[in-house]
């Protein structure tokens, strides 16, 4: 199986605000993923290698679009940054389970409803969604990315080459863009991380 290409980045520290914490909702997510040995996972990005190698050594094949990256961009070359469809050509239904890491706090209100509408439309029947968001007064000033440790640990990683608009949505907002999905579970950590499990019907 061949690993896919990482771009290497000048890494720094996460701010000293951003704690680490076991992620409950990546536990139920990874654990219930049908088939593991045939499964097909999108991971929007950021690109992470430990990421990475954790889901390849679980699952059939890990596709990454970094969204976050192209996003990135089309913003330094004053392109519009909805035209996110456009990166996402799979197939329907082409996947086992979807990796929106902090992504949705950076489009708004429609472009972030058209994302969930794609995902659900990418998804198996019973494919499952894990998304993550901050709470308001806890959001950093700089795009981190999650980074999956042992036991399900979340530590954080400045992505320092990135600089995308941030928006805030309530729960009650996200669970409406969330709703043509059945919800599985959602939690708030005390570090302000919201994550939502969500299944495809």
């Amino acid at each position: 199986m061949a690993t896919p290409t990482v771009p290497v980045y000048d890494y720094s520290h996460a701010e000293p605000s951003l704690a680490d914490y076991t992620s409950m909702m990546l536990k139920m997510y990874v654990e219930n993923l049908a088939q593991p040995s045939v499964a097909q996972i999108l991971d929007v990005g950021p690109v992470c290698k430990e990421n990475i190698m954790y889901f390849l050594q679980r699952i059939k094949r890990l596709h990454i679009c970094d969204l976050f990256l192209r996003l990135n961009r089309n913003r330094r070359k004053g392109l519009p940054i909805k035209r996110v469809r456009e990166y996402l050509d799979y197939a329907p239904g082409s996947f086992d389970g979807i990796n929106l890491w902090d992504f949705i706090d950076h489009l708004n209100n429609d472009e972030t409803g058209s994302l969930v509408q794609l995902c659900h439309t990418l998804l198996k029947p019973r494919g499952m969604m894990i998304v993550t968001s901050f709470e308001k007064q806890w959001a950093p000033s700089q795009i981190h990315s999650f980074v999956m440790q042992d036991g399900y640990q979340i530590i954080f990683r400045l992505q320092n080459h990135l600089d995308l608009p941030r928006h805030y949505y309530s729960n009650r907002i996200i669970t409406s863009i969330l709703s043509e999905f059945q919800m599985v579970k959602s939690f708030i950590y005390r570090n302000g991380v919201r994550e939502f499990l969500c299944r495809r019907d």
